[in-house]
């Protein structure tokens, strides 16, 4: 790691070296911080949503599109601002007060349903966002944590969707109570610590293990009265991966996925993930599969609630390309080999 990490140090963009050194080295000094973090804020992407932020804290956008407020503490928190940070703390007493503003815009008709049906809608979105901030002291965030444990209980018992779905005019949908995991459980409970007990970390392996086993997961709506919803199963389809056949779009949702399972702690003890961890750790050693060249696609690189994980300015030099893969396989490799993070029982 060393190796990749000296190249991150010379050549990435300031976010990237702000969380190299924090999240990988753990090494971080006072002015040091302070110098990277006033070169953050002259980024391009974090210019753009601070243009969009009035006086108050708040963005006057649809909060769960590409220009409103989730995706903008999503982006701020990426490029490594913190929770306290005053941007960041500023937007969140925001999101704290304004409850029923995740239930209008585009979640106006289904966030107050998937929530009803625990199939994740606008609180626990709220709750996310929170989560990323490393704030989880909250009432509604623990509450939403209870919740996603409830919700990955019931995945670890289903052996069939044969058992859960049923066909409603030509498409897939949930039964009647049922629970299923979205990528915003999946989130929360990367995001943050408070749950993680041993009979906690045992359920959740145990359910991500029925997901790699019922892999390639279909897409099933959520069905209220005569609605079909379909909720946010964002890259929660393929646990059970073929790298052979991937697309630049499946590796994106390859790397944000299993930076989300190796922030829970799951990689190690999970032998599918562990498989796809050794997977990576080969294509970086060698220098080939995603890393021998360009692999763009709009999801690594435009920012929205679901997509964006490039730290870079943009991918137009296999540098830049190169640091954003480079920093997410790190920090992929250090979460899942990490006494705090890994559970083995």
């Amino acid at each position: 790691m060393e190796r990749y990490i000296q190249y991150l140090l010379n050549h990435a963009c300031p976010s990237i070296i702000f969380r190299t050194k924090r999240e990988i080295l753990g090494d971080l000094e006072q002015c040091e911080k302070q110098e990277l973090e006033k070169k953050i804020m002259e980024d391009q992407l974090v210019k753009k949503y601070l243009d969009l932020i009035q006086c108050d804290g708040w963005i006057n956008k649809d909060f769960h599109s590409e220009e409103g407020a989730e995706t903008a503490l999503r982006v701020f928190t990426e490029k490594g601002l913190s929770g306290n940070h005053p941007i960041v703390a500023k937007m969140l007493k925001q999101f704290e007060e304004r409850k029923k503003t995740f239930d209008q815009g585009c979640m106006e008709n289904v966030g107050k349903i998937l929530d009803a049906l625990h199939l994740g809608g606008s609180q626990l979105i709220r709750a996310v966002v929170f989560a990323y901030a490393g704030m989880e002291e909250k009432d509604f965030v623990k509450e939403q944590i209870e919740l996603a444990l409830e919700v990955f209980q019931e995945a670890a018992t289903v052996v069939s969707f044969n058992r859960i779905t049923r066909e409603y005019k030509g498409k897939l949908v949930f039964q009647e109570e049922v629970k299923w995991p979205s990528i915003y459980h999946l989130r929360l409970l990367a995001y943050t610590y408070s749950w993680r007990t041993e009979t906690n970390n045992l359920l959740i392996q145990t359910a991500i293990q029925q997901m790699i086993d019922l892999s390639p997961i279909p897409s099933i709506n959520a069905l209220y009265k005569s609605q079909v919803i379909a909720p946010a199963s964002f890259a929660m389809h393929h646990f059970k991966v073929d790298f052979e056949v991937f697309e630049p779009k499946d590796w994106m949702m390859w790397f944000h996925r299993m930076e989300l399972l190796s922030r829970i702690g799951l990689v190690e003890s999970v032998s599918e993930l562990k498989r796809q961890l050794d997977v990576l750790i080969e294509m970086l050693h060698n220098n080939n599969g995603i890393f021998a060249k360009r692999h763009s696609h709009r999801y690594f690189t435009r920012w929205s609630p679901y997509t964006g994980m490039a730290l870079e300015k943009d991918w137009r030099t296999k540098e830049r390309y190169l640091c954003d893969l480079y920093f997410r396989s790190l920090l992929i490799i250090q979460y899942a080999e990490s006494e705090e993070y890994s559970h083995n029982y």
